[in-house]
């Protein structure tokens, strides 16, 4: 194989050196893994601070930019940010819904011409 080819992990990406510097976080700041992830993040105030404050923690130990460090977490399932996501089926029912009263409203015009 090419050596150009291979993908160099970097130390900091592998599992045990982001685990070696995150338990000493976790600890630190009392974070329990709940089954949603080691670092779970709703609207709580407590939880976004916190989670700031490891990323911070971790991306100055690493030396790496906090949004890599984030997004590395969030790929091994330790990081779980519930704060932008929006159930797709839920909007997509409110839309039709909407839809439906505005035909509803339309033929009951069109009826009193």
């Amino acid at each position: 194989m090419n050596e150009s080819k291979k993908v160099e992990v970097e130390s900091w990406m592998m599992l045990e050196t982001l685990a070696e510097h995150l338990a000493p976080l976790l600890k630190h700041y009392d974070v329990k893994d709940r089954g949603h992830g080691a670092i779970y993040v709703d609207h709580q105030y407590y939880n976004i601070e916190t989670s700031q404050r490891i990323l911070i923690s971790l991306s100055a130990s690493l030396g790496v930019p906090v949004q890599l460090i984030r997004s590395r977490l969030i790929h091994v399932g330790w990081l779980k940010d519930i704060r932008s996501t929006r159930s797709t089926r839920k909007d997509v029912t409110l839309i039709a819904e909407q839809m439906a009263s505005w035909d509803a409203a339309r033929k009951e015009d069109n009826a009193e011409e």
